[in-house]
């Protein structure tokens, strides 16, 4: 065999392994950044997809409340509808809380509360 068949036989040989080298660097590289997602979604994606998954209102025991402020309203009792704290998600809201949405003519300002 000549030198220049020897040489054309290397090259070819050559192109295949670092074909292979390249091919292995693509899916190491894939697999890094897929367990990089996966370590990003176990430690701190949870918690903000948990977060936004279940907002303040979308509770059923928002709904029970936001319906005895808006009957509370309706009736004209001012003592349920501007003392009372109720309990949501660890927070004590009153029925004039803006996030229950209640639209109410009732003014709390000469209303006064045992608790407070």
């Amino acid at each position: 065999m000549s030198k220049i068949h020897k040489f054309v036989a290397n090259s070819k040989m050559n192109r295949k392994a670092i074909e292979l080298a390249i091919s292995t660097l693509v899916i190491l590289v894939l697999g890094i950044l897929v367990l990089i997602g996966l370590i990003y979604f176990i430690t701190d994606g949870f918690k903000t997809f948990k977060s936004s998954t279940k907002p303040f209102l979308d509770t059923t025991q928002s709904s029970s409340i936001k319906a005895g402020c808006q009957l509370a309203c309706d009736n004209a009792d001012r003592l349920t509808f501007c003392c009372e704290k109720y309990p949501i998600q660890k927070e004590e809201i009153k029925c004039t809380d803006s996030r229950l949405g209640i639209q109410c003519d009732l003014t709390c300002a000469d209303t006064s509360c045992l608790a407070d």
